[in-house]
Parts: C-alpha cells; structure tokens; sequence
C-alpha cells in the first residue's frame, strides 16, 4: 500500500496557512465566539478551525485524489455542511435548517454515492440483521445522529477535535491491515489537517490570543466525514471492519449523544435544548480542571476504541461486542444520571 505522504504534508500546510488567513478575517467579518454567561473562554476566539480544515482536505484531495469520483462527492457534501455550520457561527439558524442541511449531504452520500447502511452484522447471536428497505431512512438517522453528536461534545477544548483524532486514527489502521487504500489514505488527510487545528486550539506552544474554535462548521464536517467512513468500510464483502466495531471506535459521542436526549426526553426537555450534564461539565463540576477533564475522556475514548479494534482484529463475536457496547453505554448513563442531577441543567451552554 503507498503512502500518500504528498497529500498528507499538503493537507497539514494547507491548513497552517489558512488558519494563519482566517484567524485575522474573522475577526473583521465578527466571525468569532465571545465570552459570556454560555461562554468561559477568555476574549474573542476565531471560528475559523472548520474552515481551515475543510480547505486544507480541499486542496489535498483535488491535487492529490486518491478517487477522484468517490472524493468529489465527499467533498461537495462536506462543502454543504461547512457553509450552513459557518452561517450558524454567524448568524446562529434554526436547528431545523441546519437539519435540512445535514440530510441533503447524508442524501447526496446515499443517493448519489450509493454508500448505505445495509445490514447491521450479527447483533443478537442469531443471523445476520439486514436492513433491506429501511437502509435509506436507518442511514439517513445515523448520519445526522453522528453530526449531532459530535457537535454536542464541542463543549470543551480539545475535546471533538481530539475524539475525531482518535476515530480517524482507528479507521485508518483498520483500512491499512485490511488493504483499503482509499479509507486509510482518506482517514489519513483528515488527521494531518486536525493536528495544526489542536496546536491552536489547545495553545499548545503558542499565545491564548492564537485559540481558535472548529465551531459548527468544523464539528458538522467531521462527524459527517467519521460516519461517511464507519458506514462505508463496515458494509460489504471487503469491509475493513464490522458495524459493532464502528460504534467502538466513535463510542464516547455516541454515547453521550443518546445519553442526552434520554435524560432530556424524561426531565420533559426539549431535545435540542443545551445544558451541563455532558461528561465534560460534570468532571469540571467536580472539581477537574479543563486539562485533566479533557485527558480522562480522551483517555476513556482512546480505551474504548482500542477495545474495539482488539474485539475485530481476535475475530470476536459481533453479538458479543454490541451487548459489552450497550453494557459501557449503560455504566456511562447512569454515572452521568447519578452525578449529573446536581448539577443545574437549565443554562444554555454549548451543544
């Protein structure tokens, strides 16, 4: 398998340099997050991370495509979702319109691209579950379920950035043992351009007046990217991987996702409203400081997936994993519904 190193440095100077641009630009334009009752950063932090990522996959993936047919589509889809993520940055829309958006690039990646959830492996021990003509509705949920929940977890810095780092690292290694060029190249791009984003975001070696924010464009981008490829690579006769060990290597979001609109759903809550009981604020509340909360759920996040992939690489059961996965889901809910209850959950915050 070659590596393609060439579109990987492009990818991670790419978005050096646009970061660079669009840290200044934005705060012309008042593309910026400001601190605030919600908000407990300290001064005007760009929203520019997205942006610069998007461009630097842009151009890696035109100069460089490594299929050109199948990255155009990807590409076009991550363009819909990083323009109506930026406008929300701005403007702050609807949760409906950002929705609609979020369904036309699932479309264009199920109509169009033909990728699609068809079977969900063996889950119950008893045969294989296929979709068949719930593929198209099951997918389309997935899809805007992933991009939700990766955006319910930039809460913190660091966090959703680093959570995508590990998932792409783990989709990238699984691609490689399983001789898929195009995912382990592709995961591969998405990593180059999200190491220069954490240096700024996390100031690592750098001024705080250098922070940046992915805001919604970057956070839509990439949950959208990470289930493009979970469902791509775990279909098929060639998949790189089973479904269940899909929500391995995306656990803690998912998780989280599914936990909250749970706990909201029986407090009588809207859904989509935000507030403190995502593991992030109750570590915080607990008296972590936003580092160590950071490296506990990475660290957990990293533990997870390695898991995962260790269950696929020793050929374990499908329905052995999926009930350890509802088992870690069940852990998660509970310590969140036990801790988080002291913890006032009416402050809108950060989903």
């Amino acid at each position: 398998m070659i590596i393609p190193y060439i579109a990987i440095i492009s990818a991670a100077i790419t978005t050096i340099l646009a970061l660079t641009l669009f840290r200044n630009l934005a705060i012309k334009i008042n593309l910026v997050d400001l601190p605030g009752e919600r908000k407990k950063h300290s001064g005007s932090v760009p929203l520019v991370g997205g942006l610069a990522m998007f461009i630097g996959i842009l151009v890696s993936l035109t100069l460089f495509p490594v299929d050109r047919d199948l990255t155009k589509y990807l590409l076009l889809a991550l363009f819909v979702l990083v323009a109506i993520g930026s406008l929300d940055d701005h403007k702050n829309i609807s949760v409906w319109l950002r929705f609609f958006f979020q369904a036309i690039a699932a479309m264009i990646m199920i109509l169009v691209v033909g990728i699609s959830l068809e079977s969900l492996g063996n889950l119950n021990g008893s045969g294989i579950i296929f979709l068949q003509k719930g593929s198209v509705p099951f997918t389309l949920i997935a899809v805007i379920g992933c991009i939700n929940a990766l955006n319910m977890m930039d809460g913190l810095h660091g966090l959703a950035g680093g959570q995508s780092l590990i998932t792409f690292i783990s989709i990238a290694f699984l691609a490689f043992i399983n001789n898929s060029s195009l995912g382990f190249s592709v995961a591969l791009v998405f990593c180059a351009v999200l190491i220069p984003f954490l240096i700024d975001n996390l100031c690592i070696g750098r001024n705080e007046d250098k922070r940046v924010f992915m805001g919604d464009a970057g956070s839509m981008m990439l949950g959208f990217a990470i289930v493009w490829m979970l469902v791509d690579l775990s279909q098929g006769v060639s998949r790189s991987f089973s479904p269940v060990t899909a929500l391995w290597i995306f656990s803690v979001p998912l998780i989280d996702f599914f936990s909250t609109i749970i706990r909201r759903i029986v407090n009588k809550q809207s859904p989509f409203k935000p507030d403190r009981g995502h593991l992030h604020h109750i570590l915080i509340h607990k008296g972590y400081s936003d580092i160590k909360s950071l490296l506990v759920i990475l660290s957990i996040t990293l533990a997870i997936a390695v898991t995962g992939i260790l269950g696929e690489l020793l050929k374990f059961s499908e329905w052995k994993m999926f009930y350890g996965f509802l088992f870690i889901f069940l852990l998660y809910f509970l310590y969140i519904a036990y801790y988080g209850k002291n913890i006032k959950s009416n402050l809108e915050l950060d989903d």
